[in-house]
């Protein structure tokens, strides 16, 4: 069986006919389009809630007393010592680096309005580097380490009737059951982008806020933050070595955040149902194409067979033509699809109001994102030359056993 023949014979088939070709390419490009487009704003919208909850949250790992998850109090609070403090560093230096934190909730006062709130002790430059928090200023300064001043959210200003440089009166329980109490003036508000956050924020400076609940210069966690979750999960092994021995235990997010895990796998499940869905249409689409295709060719076929061609051989052929179709509708669809989505991804769609006050509920940005993610290009490819390879099965069949003589009467 000369391969290089066949092969030939199928490649110049496809162009006898371009039209009949580049429809069906045509098919299974926009099929590719619209289901990159649907599987990129989905891990786009997941990658939103998980980088949002990493960078504003319990960063990618959290190191805190083995009492601290189950009960989160300033009791549990720990300080590293030199040692512990060196080793850590050393490790993080090159993907990875700590940012301890002082959090605890208290009661916010201002001249008449009293509200709940949450006090999270900062190094300013380490949390801008985890966030970019200052990109969120929207009046006065950004907080200096040796401040004995406030930063707010502006929904918390706004509840408290505060405004820059009023003073913000904070009372509450500090460790071991210390009286916190401080007055301070406010230096800056901040628009935070997790709405929930932004409504009860306060940012003392680190310092400040472990002498506000008496801790001594003790953290009540220390956050880890890595480039990638893959490298954290290495981190993690290293610092659970270093820990051994102690009371303090690392936790990845995964862990500290369960509800989330089991929501986004509910989210994912539930999109892959609606793409299974489309996939179901565009198999249709593309077998109505293909049904038409092989179906023209009936009497071409009887002639090539007539004429001595083993139907097996016409069989590959025609298998052979299709998968070709596919990849050129598949390769175009992905070379097409990249600059919409690349576009999409620098410039994500603004949404309603409606939609923006629901979204900001669940700690995502009121804009529909979408991912350049290399799985959501292989995923859609491998997927669609899938679909295409079961469609191949019928006009294989088909010229394995459409009748000859029939169909040269034609």
């Amino acid at each position: 069986m000369n391969w290089i023949l066949i092969f030939k014979l199928a490649w110049r088939n496809l162009w006898r006919n371009k039209r009949r070709t580049l429809i069906t390419a045509g098919s299974i490009l926009f099929a590719v389009i619209l289901a990159l487009l649907m599987d990129s704003m989905n891990i786009g919208s997941h990658e939103q809630i998980i980088s949002n909850s990493l960078r504003f949250g319990t960063g990618y790992l959290q190191i805190q007393d083995t009492a601290y998850f189950e009960t989160p109090s300033l009791d549990f609070a720990f300080d590293l010592d030199k040692r512990q403090e060196e080793a850590l560093n050393q490790l993080l230096r090159h993907h990875a680096y700590a940012v301890p934190r002082v959090e605890s909730f208290v009661l916010a006062a201002g001249e008449s309005e009293t509200r709940g709130a949450l006090v999270i002790g900062i190094i300013p430059e380490l949390e801008n580097r985890m966030n970019g928090f200052q990109n969120f200023l929207t009046e006065g300064k950004i907080l200096n380490n040796d401040d004995q001043m406030v930063m707010v959210g502006s929904g918390l200003a706004q509840r408290l009737s505060l405004s820059l440089h009023d003073t913000l009166v904070v009372i509450g329980q500090g460790y071991q059951g210390m009286q916190a109490a401080g007055k301070y003036p406010i230096k800056g508000i901040i628009s935070h982008p997790m709405e929930f956050l932004d409504n009860q924020l306060i940012y003392l400076p680190f310092e400040e806020a472990s002498w506000l609940f008496v801790m001594d210069g003790k953290a009540s966690h220390w956050l880890i933050m890595a480039d990638t979750d893959k490298s954290a999960l290495r981190v993690q092994q290293e610092i659970e070595k270093l820990l051994e021995g102690t009371e303090l235990q690392v936790l990845h997010w995964k862990d500290l955040q369960p509800d989330l895990v089991k929501a986004l796998a509910f989210d994912a499940v539930s999109g892959r149902i609606m793409q299974f869905i489309l996939y179901v249409v565009i198999a249709f689409g593309i077998f109505g194409t293909v049904l038409t295709m092989t179906l023209e060719r009936q009497k071409e076929f009887a002639i090539l067979v007539s004429l001595g061609m083993k139907r097996h051989i016409l069989a590959l052929q025609c298998f052979i033509e299709t998968i070709l179709i596919s990849i050129l509708g598949v390769g175009a669809g992905i070379v097409l699809g990249f600059p919409v989505l690349f576009y999409f991804n620098r410039n994500p769609i603004p949404l309603g109001e409606g939609l923006s006050d629901l979204v900001k509920e669940y700690g995502m940005e009121p804009f529909l994102p979408f991912s350049l993610a290399p799985t959501v290009f292989i995923f859609q490819g491998i997927t669609m030359l899938i679909l295409t390879l079961i469609i191949t099965t019928y006009p294989v069949w088909r010229s394995l056993t459409f009748p000859v003589l029939e169909n040269l009467r034609r």
